[in-house]
């Protein structure tokens, strides 16, 4: 059926909501693109919307070269095993115009500890999925190169540089979803649209909401149904610069490259922006720190990194430090999601409108990937069903997922003694179960949303948030169990010597030396560790994906999946410190 086109001020077309297969999809970020390209391979015909212009050509290297500015430009994520697994699903991972071949791997990582002049080196192993890194616009690319090489208009319209707002979510079985779709003009941003004419209503069968961090209709959603935005206030402000590097030939270029500064300060970052050796590192700042703000000194910044950082200053030119220097920062997301529905009608929402994270462990945009290939299985299993009963399902398998991703990693982020309980604690209680009675305590929580196992078909996939999160809970119960039980029998063994001896304090002055022990043992740990970004951390406690502690036994819990891994920054933050 041949698409409407719209007689309005603007040409807009849209597949009729008269064909049945025919959905429509807002936003062409990563998740929007992909689920487009999912709906099309069950024979969907797609209309598209997005704010901004169409994706950039992802094997064009005047926009992704060094000398372009490419490198510094465009933020880098990492794609682990849930990501190549759902790419691979829609046929978007492997062969010709694949995602995978715009991609640097990632083998392993170097870390300098504050003060160090020779960093640790460390190459994974025995791993299903190295990561796969590359630029979030490359990937909209390489997935919009991948979706108009296979399909033409008859099965696809993309409309570009519209706005979206929903007037009715089709709530009734034999009902349309209502949109409103708005040119915007050539001055409207990422969250702005600066409309250019009136809008244009269409009606839709089923409607994919992907539209990122403007939500506009997880917002809508939540004023009409059970639908709620929940948003947590940041309690650890983090912005960022990036700055981009040329590696030299003695360095390897498939590797993660980290450092962080004795007091605190900031941390760096870099992965790979290609293959020829184009690092782009990101320095992560507190907020009031004078390297933070637009128009910095570039003299002071070539000054700390010479005298803290230098195996990174060596790296970087004048004019790039300057550069970096005058530029504005960026600042890291707040943590919120949608739930306890992720739908409304006949329309789902899916991304990161329904999960929004901190990059630190790539989970975000991986998680929005595995968010398009649970649609898909929906679509696939029930090729019969109602679109609004398609939508419930979604609920059903997305839902708690989304509430549990974010609810791990705000664990990981939050500042000073509660950064301590939440975050720094368990991986020491962790690290001691699980190398003591490793076949009833499961490894670290990293470690264990890196891990993976077999599903019924043999095949290796990873561990859902919401099995991680009971996993804990059942390990942090045995902890606690276990603890209490030695509490016990070590009273009871003062109580039977102070009988034997017939000294009646002595359980008082033994339990006093042994509280002492503990306390100066706990200190020291609590020393050591609380200063550290979550990679040193897991070095220290010695915990690898495998869950095998101790020296020598690789860091295989660090997939990298971002360009924030060392992100998590310092641990001793006091409230305003």
């Amino acid at each position: 059926m041949s698409p409407e086109v719209a007689s309005n001020t603007f040409k807009h077309e849209s597949f009729s909501a008269n064909d049945p297969d025919s959905i429509t999809i807002i936003g062409a970020g990563p998740a929007g693109l992909a689920a487009t390209m999912r709906m099309l391979k069950l024979g969907k015909k797609v209309t598209v919307y997005d704010r901004l212009q169409p994706p950039l050509d992802p094997s064009d290297s005047s926009v992704w070269s060094a000398e372009a500015g490419g490198v510094e430009r465009f933020y880098l994520i990492g794609l682990g095993g849930r990501g190549q697994q759902s790419l691979d699903e829609i046929g978007a991972w492997e062969g010709e115009l694949g995602v995978k071949s715009y991609c640097s791997e990632v083998v392993g990582r170097k870390d300098w500890s504050p003060g160090s002049e020779e960093g640790v080196e460390r190459v994974f192993t025995d791993r299903p999925y190295t990561t796969m890194v590359l630029p979030r616009d490359k990937l909209c690319g390489a997935l919009y190169s991948k979706i108009t090489s296979q399909y033409d208009s008859s099965s696809v319209l993309f409309n570009f540089g519209t706005e979206v707002d929903i007037n009715s979510f089709g709530d009734d079985l034999d009902s349309k979803v209502s949109l409103t779709i708005t040119k915007c003009g050539d001055g409207s941003k990422e969250d702005v649209c600066d409309a250019t004419s009136p809008g244009v209503s269409v009606s839709c069968n089923f409607v994919i909401a992907a539209d990122g961090s403007s939500r506009t209709l997880a917002t809508r959603m939540a004023e009409v149904s059970a639908t709620k935005v929940v948003a947590y206030e940041d309690d650890n402000v983090r912005i960022y610069k990036t700055i981009p590097l040329k590696l030299p030939k003695e360095w390897r270029w498939d590797l993660n490259y980290s450092a962080r500064t004795a007091d605190g300060r900031f941390n760096l970052d870099a992965l790979p922006a290609s293959k020829d050796g184009d690092y782009c590192a990101v320095m992560l700042l507190k907020e009031a720190d004078g390297l933070a703000k637009e128009g910095a000194d570039a003299k002071v910044m070539r000054e700390d990194f010479n005298r803290i950082l230098p195996q990174f200053s060596e790296l970087i030119d004048d004019d790039v430090m300057a550069r970096v220097a005058k530029k504005p920062p960026s600042r890291l997301p707040s943590f919120r999601y949608v739930g306890p529905k992720l739908h409304h009608g006949k329309v789902v929402l899916l991304g990161d409108c329904i999960h929004t994270v901190k990059p630190y462990f790539g989970l975000g945009a991986n998680s929005a990937l595995e968010d398009v290939a649970a649609l898909g299985s929906i679509f696939e299993s029930h090729p019969e069903a109602e679109y609004s009963l398609i939508a419930q399902e979604f609920t059903k398998r997305r839902g708690r997922e989304a509430k549990a991703l974010v609810k791990l990693s705000r664990g990981f982020d939050r500042p000073g003694k509660l950064g301590f309980a939440t975050f720094i604690l368990p991986l020491i209680l962790d690290g001691i179960s699980h190398g003591m009675l490793p076949s009833i305590f499961a490894p670290n929580t990293i470690a264990l949303l890196q891990a993976s196992k077999a599903n019924k078909d043999g095949v290796a996939i990873q561990y859902s948030f919401n099995e991680v999160i009971w996993r804990k809970r059942a390990d942090r119960v045995g902890q606690i169990t276990v603890l209490s039980g030695f509490a016990w029998a070590t009273a009871k063994t003062l109580a039977v010597v102070a009988r034997a001896s017939g000294r009646r304090r002595i359980d008082v002055a033994v339990g006093g030396v042994l509280l002492a022990l503990v306390g100066k043992v706990v200190g020291r740990v609590y020393g050591n560790l609380k200063d550290n970004s979550a990679g040193e951390l897991l070095i220290k406690t010695g915990q690898d994906i495998n869950g095998k502690g101790g020296a020598g036994g690789g860091l295989k819990a660090l997939d990298n999946e971002s360009f924030l891994m060392d992100a998590r920054g310092k641990q001793r933050e006091r409230d305003g410190g």
